[in-house]
């Protein structure tokens, strides 16, 4: 491979702007969403309950909706606003649903009880990585969306019963605190 591609020089594209450095926040934001998608999907294709899949696959249509949202710089060419009031109350309904049945722990609880729950958490630490990314890029040049940071939030709680119900649902009753009690392991 002789010939040098524009990447090599540490440049590419956003939406609407040519030549960003790769080391530029919107790109960190962007590949941590990207991640984020990456690590529900390898729960998607893993034995979860199908209504799992079904609402892992359409918060991950949502997040590419907010990479895309996220990769316009100007408000010339920035794309149609996907994520709206309507997908904040979508994740908080899918929440109170989740734990109607199955309430969550009061303590902090230590993944690892079942594979899929496991693979939650990991997703919720990523989200939570993005939400971080995301209201520091806010925090730089204010959004023009200011649903994408409550439904980060949002979202990584949901992980969180996800996670817990794939546990329920595997058999786990109770989940493994994160401090034993006084004395004992």
């Amino acid at each position: 491979m002789s010939k040098s591609l524009r990447g090599d020089t540490g440049l590419t594209d956003l939406i609407d702007a040519r030549d960003v450095p790769k080391h530029d926040l919107r790109f960190e934001v962007l590949g941590t969403l990207d991640e984020a998608s990456s690590a529900l999907g390898v729960v998607r294709a893993s034995e979860v309950r199908p209504e799992t899949r079904e609402l892992i696959l359409e918060i991950q249509r949502d997040l590419c909706w907010m990479m895309s949202e996220l990769a316009a710089v100007s408000g010339d060419r920035r794309p149609e606003m996907h994520i709206t009031p309507e997908r904040l109350e979508m994740l908080e309904n899918a929440y109170h649903e989740l734990t109607a049945d199955r309430p969550l722990a009061a303590a902090f609880t230590v993944p690892g009880d079942s594979l899929a729950g496991a693979l939650l958490h990991l997703a919720r630490s990523i989200v939570r990585r993005a939400e971080r990314h995301v209201t520091q890029l806010d925090h730089e040049s204010p959004l023009s969306n200011p649903c994408i940071i409550p439904y980060l939030n949002r979202l990584s709680t949901l992980v969180y019963a996800m996670a817990h119900a794939e546990e329920v649902a595997s058999g786990i009753s109770k989940p493994t605190i994160a401090h034993a009690p006084k004395g004992g392991f």
